[in-house]
């Protein structure tokens, strides 16, 4: 099961798409507790390039409260530390960092800069 998102540019006739897939497989990650559960992990990948032609890195969402699209600290629309409150306000989240990009260490959140979807 996954959300393919396919995003369509006017001005310049294109577009770009985003997969935002679930998965429950095993995942080498650290866990802040020793209790035994099952988890599903939000795997984002997308086959745009960023406009300066390098390639978006795979990124993976273990939390809705503890990945934000900024270094997991902001959101990336708006500066707030708040938890995504469901799945679809952290897939928008994404999106619009995937498509206008962000600066180094935007809304003070540390994080490296990334450029916009190329189209």
């Amino acid at each position: 099961m996954a959300i393919n998102i396919s995003v369509y540019s006017n001005a310049n006739a294109s577009s770009q798409a985003v997969s935002f897939d679930f998965v429950g497989d095993v995942l080498a990650a650290r866990r802040d507790t020793n209790s035994a559960s099952y988890e599903y992990y939000f795997k984002i990948l997308s086959g745009a390039r960023q406009d300066d032609n390098t390639s978006f890195p795979a990124k993976v969402v273990r939390d809705l409260s503890t990945d934000l699209a900024l270094n997991s600290t902001h959101q990336s629309q708006t500066n707030t530390t708040n938890a995504y409150s469901d799945i679809r306000s952290m897939v928008v989240d994404y999106m619009y960092d995937a498509i206008h990009g962000h600066t180094a260490n935007q809304y003070g959140s540390g994080c490296t800069s990334q450029r916009p979807m190329r189209f």
